[in-house]
């Protein structure tokens, strides 16, 4: 099943928010073969937190950018093999599953790896001079031996060496006498001189070769003083003994120094690690919990995040990753930027005064009964962006959505949308940061990067108080955006007037249509919206400019 994220702008206002939730619920009910969810790309405002709080719904998901990450790619369902589980059991995964790198866990631990590079080295160590010395368990002699336990030892898992017990007796015991009696295996047939000076010696573990099934050699040898283990092998001598050493635990080979990543790492950090490391893979874990795999083939695949842009259709407004991923949709109420596509896609977009009214529209298109709590935040999303129907951008169709959306709800419309707008906090008691980004746009048009804030209050009196503490600020965000001209829409919505802060400009003031009242502050009465009055006013300042004309 496929997701795709339902997303707004970057810092998003409530209709932004509120659209992309209840778009996403819409498409749900419509595509039930899919997966569509909400998200927003930036804080919550107090408005909005507001209106989420007091209807009783949890916000959309944060989502910092949709950048490819491990998780996106990663193999979840890996085939891993437990610390104490023998070499054996390796290779046969490595011949059966194709599987280049094992996981190797404990009670769920991750622990570390065995791959062809720890296959090769355990084959062949570094110092073929040495006799190796392999960790044996003796629980793994049945799961690489055909045969049975005839007695049970004392240590249940030591470091030794593997010795075959085939030379004449005088030999056979002058080696086993230059080796350390607590460290030898003794592979070896029905050999009972060599068995008897095995058991005296207490070795701690005697393999007999080429038993019968069923067989029993109680008669033929002593073991009562014996604390060691015999194993009865129904395999030939050479078998036995190939296999003996694959029985050594996964965890005596494995390489515990590989790194790891989270699922929430970037494709490209991952990408970077694998290029630097002789192994092909690298773990994938949550605390220390193997959660999947990424390995180079990953890095291959071309899984592409699915997005329907809300309330935005321009490339500088959209999530970070957004040019990477696979635009579905675009609902929006602003005018074109356009975002590129790669194929043909399904655009809504009208003139109106909140993305709410769109998505309204499409469940009345759609035929889909709109639930209360639906109505509720289409409700606040539409008063929101209107400023209670009194903004310019209004229209009829947006009047009929909050007639009916009220009537769903049983919310009064202006009541309700007081209520919102008292929930934002007065611009003097605000960070002055989140006063200018909380719901920021950028537009570059005419080799020109403009950014314009809009704070939407009850009272303009505190301008003029917060003017230096913002103004600073917004020559910070012009610096580090790389725009020429900053602006703070401050909008009185009972009044409907608003004042402008300015970062300085002087190329374009001298173009700008409203009255100077004060350094860096402009009257704009009458005016409410960014979008309708005035980002065409400082479009055909930067026209003008330019030296264009109509």
């Amino acid at each position: 099943m496929n997701t795709t994220l339902v997303i707004g702008h970057k810092n998003p206002d409530t209709d932004s928010i509120c659209s992309s939730y209840c778009y996403a619920h819409l498409k749900n009910l419509l595509d039930q073969d899919n997966t569509y969810e909400p998200g927003r790309c930036g804080n919550l405002n107090r408005q909005t937190k507001f209106v989420f709080d007091t209807l009783g719904v949890a916000p959309p998901k944060f989502y910092k950018d949709i950048h490819p990450r491990v998780s996106d790619i990663m193999t979840e369902n890996v085939v891993t093999i437990d610390a104490n589980e023998p070499v054996f059991r390796v290779m046969k995964n490595i011949d059966e599953l194709k599987i280049r790198i094992s996981p190797v866990v404990a009670d769920n631990r991750f622990l570390g790896i065995v791959s062809m590079i720890e296959m090769a080295n355990f084959f062949i160590p570094d110092d073929v001079s040495r006799k190796p010395e392999y960790l044996f368990r003796i629980d793994n002699f049945p799961r690489v031996l055909k045969g049975r336990f005839l007695k049970s030892g004392v240590v249940d898992e030591f470091f030794g060496e593997l010795v075959i017990g085939a030379m004449p007796f005088e030999r056979s015991v002058r080696h086993l006498a230059a080796l350390s009696p607590q460290k030898t295996v003794l592979v070896v047939g029905k050999r009972s001189d060599i068995i008897a000076y095995a058991v005296e010696k207490q070795l701690p573990a005697i393999v007999i070769t080429g038993a019968e099934p069923g067989e029993h050699l109680e008669s033929d040898i002593d073991f009562s003083s014996y604390e060691g283990w015999v194993f009865l092998s129904e395999m030939e001598t050479a078998e036995t003994f190939r296999r003996l050493m694959l029985s050594t635990p996964t965890k005596s080979i494995m390489y515990s120094g590989i790194p790891s990543v989270s699922r929430d790492d970037y494709v490209e950090h991952a990408r970077d690690i694998l290029m630097k490391i002789d192994h092909r893979g690298l773990p994938v874990l949550s605390g220390d919990s193997l959660v999947g795999i990424i390995t180079r083939s990953d890095l291959l695949k071309k899984k592409q995040k699915k997005l329907i842009l809300m309330d935005h259709n321009e490339p500088g407004q959209a999530i970070d990753g957004a040019e990477a991923a696979e635009i579905c949709e675009i609902i929006d109420h602003h005018r074109l930027g356009v975002i590129k596509t790669r194929t043909p896609i399904y655009v809504y977009a009208k003139p109106v005064g909140s993305t709410c009214t769109l998505v309204y529209q499409l469940y009345k298109i759609n035929g889909v009964l709109i639930e209360r709590d639906i109505a509720s935040l289409l409700l606040a999303g539409i008063l929101s962006d209107t400023a209670i129907l009194r903004s310019p951008t209004t229209t009829h169709e947006d009047v009929v959505a909050v007639d009916d959306c009220a009537r769903l709800s049983g919310l009064n419309p202006d009541d309700f949308g007081i209520e919102i707008f008292r929930a934002t906090e007065s611009i003097k008691m605000r960070d002055p940061e989140s006063v200018v980004t909380s719901d920021f746009k950028i537009y570059r048009e005419f080799n020109v990067g403009v950014g314009i804030g809009q704070a939407e209050v009850v009272t303009l009196d505190n301008v003029y108080e917060t003017r230096d503490a913002l103004l600073p600020v917004m020559n910070k965000i012009a610096h580090t955006k790389g725009l020429a001209w900053v602006m703070l829409l401050v909008t009185d919505i009972v009044k409907q007037d608003s004042i402008l802060l300015a970062t300085d400009f002087p190329e374009a003031e001298h173009h700008l249509g409203y009255a100077r009242i004060d350094a860096n502050i402009y009257s704009l009465p009458g005016v409410l919206s960014r979008k309708k009055q005035l980002l065409p006013e400082i479009l055909r300042v930067l026209e003008e400019m330019s030296g264009e004309r109509p």
